[in-house]
């Protein structure tokens, strides 16, 4: 079980030793990196912490549009400090009209549309709202930020990209899809062209984002290219991304791989089998095939400790280039769940830990729950979601929609038409778009329930958790400080505080 106040760096014999905050760095990147997670859990706030303190700093793309323009609504200083940094002013326009007293304040947050012209505004918002998380997570240190982008999320990757890009983020780190199009969406939006894929790769969806009238070449000409961090769970995708980003993108190779094994929170990849995890989908199965293409290999979601300093040097000394974490982030103080939900989460732990309570609810993998068809895990805690009676209170109501899909539907006259569709979505109104109503049995509102649980909405929607089975062994309150230290030591975090610090 964790103890964070407690930080013994000494390596058993023969073991690797605790890292300098510049031991051997591929272009400065940090050897562990703070998860992208949920919605708003990796908040601006978490990320500054851990990217102040020699980590990678890292926030979550999901549901930014939301997130930001409801903080802007409720007239928080930070947000409004950070939109008016943004470059492009009827970006800021539109944001700032949701600001107490302006003319948007009480209207509902705009929803993606498949008119590319009813759309603009909710593509534009979700431009200027990743550049405000990211804005926010890089004030005040040298320290390196990313941006986690789903790629299931597909409508708001290209403007998360882009708005990410506009505030200097470092590190783009792409997962729950292969990011086939990525050096050609940051090279494409360097040059300032607009962007089409159609589909974007693994999706179905058409993705677009009209930048060419922002003059976004030359705002971007004072940012290093960000790091193209791809996140996977075989050896299969990561040999063909870089066999098609070397034979159609110009040879680009991504910075690093972070290899997720299906113990990791959140989504995972669908079993080999498709039915249940094997060895075969273990990180074992592929660690050295992936490390032998010659990308650093960051490790998540295969911690025997749960992520500690014994897990982040067993995973060196077998060559990896570090870690990523997320569950012990989520559950620290400077993370944005509820703290609520941790006081409850401690509490399973204990009861999980004691053996006293066999019917404590242990962290499971749901195959169907997420309505992207792939396994998801929760925290089944009482008067989340999961609970069945909840679920089967709740009333169903797509009103964020960025799971939403792309759906093609021939009409009389011989033309198709796009629509939008989630099977979280009422069945009717699935079944009206032409979804089939057998898709929607079982299914969780994955943005309602997950913003809940960071508090929006709380009073009307239940929340939803999802942590990694490592969540498991945290039984005491920590900060992210705490996390860092114990993983790379006090003298590494004390080393990293003064160097990264910003003077004058």
């Amino acid at each position: 079980m964790f103890a964070p106040e407690t930080h013994d760096t000494a390596p058993p014999p023969g073991a690797a030793a605790p890292p300098t905050v510049d031991e051997a760095l591929v272009d400065g990147m940090p050897r562990l990196i703070q998860a992208g997670m949920g919605i708003r859990v990796s908040s601006w706030r978490l990320a500054n912490a851990t990217a102040r303190r020699g980590a990678l700093g890292v926030v979550s793309h999901v549901a930014l549009r939301h997130v930001v323009v409801e903080e802007v609504r409720r007239g928080d200083a930070d947000a409004l400090s950070a939109a008016e940094a943004f470059p492009i002013a009827s970006y800021r326009d539109e944001l700032l009209a949701f600001a107490p007293g302006g003319p948007k304040h009480r209207a509902p947050v705009p929803m993606d549309n498949p008119d590319p012209r009813k759309g603009a505004v909710a593509n534009r918002l979700s431009v200027i709202a990743a550049f405000v998380e990211v804005y926010r997570a890089k004030q005040g240190h040298r320290g390196k930020v990313g941006i986690n982008v789903m790629w299931k999320c597909t409508l708001t990757v290209l403007p998360s990209i882009y708005g990410a890009m506009l505030a200097g983020v470092d590190a783009l780190l792409c997962g729950a899809g292969v990011p086939m199009e990525l050096p050609d969406i940051v090279r494409r939006l360097r040059a300032g062209e607009d962007l089409c894929y159609a589909p974007l790769h693994g999706t179905g969806t058409n993705a677009r984002l009209a930048v060419g009238g922002d003059g976004a070449a030359g705002l971007l000409e004072a940012f290093a290219p960000p790091k193209m961090i791809p996140i996977l769970s075989n050896f299969a995708f990561p040999k063909r991304i870089l066999d098609v980003w070397e034979r159609e993108h110009d040879g680009a190779r991504p910075f690093a791989f972070v290899l997720e094994n299906h113990a990791a929170g959140g989504h995972n990849a669908p079993p080999r089998n498709k039915t249940s995890f094997s060895e075969q989908d273990d990180i074992d199965a592929y660690f050295e095939k992936v490390r032998a293409l010659g990308v650093p290999v960051y490790v998540a979601g295969a911690f025997e400790g749960g992520g500690t300093a014994e897990d982040f040097r067993a995973w060196r000394g077998r060559g990896a280039y570090g870690l990523q974490v997320g569950s012990r982030f989520a559950l620290c103080d400077d993370s944005g769940l509820r703290r609520d939900l941790k006081d409850g989460i401690l509490e399973r732990n204990h009861a999980l830990g004691d053996g006293d309570e066999p019917d404590a609810a242990a962290t499971v993998t749901d195959a169907r729950v997420s309505p992207t068809g792939y396994p998801f895990k929760l925290v089944p805690l009482p008067g989340t979601v999961a609970d069945a009676d909840v679920y089967a209170d709740r009333k169903r109501i797509c009103n964020k929609g960025y799971l939403l899909q792309g759906h093609y539907e021939a009409m009389p006259d011989g033309t198709v038409r796009e629509r939008y569709v989630c099977p979280a979505m009422p069945a009717r109104q699935y079944a009206r778009l032409g979804g089939d109503p057998a898709d929607t049995e079982g299914r969780l509102c994955l943005c309602n329930g997950l913003l809940s649980s960071v508090g929006f909405d709380s009073d009307s929607e239940p929340p939803l958790l999802t942590l990694g089975k490592s969540g498991e062994h945290v039984v005491a309150r920590h900060t992210a400080r705490d996390v860092i230290a114990d993983i790379l030591g006090e003298p590494y975090v004390a080393e990293a505080e003064r160097s990264l610090a910003l003077h004058g």
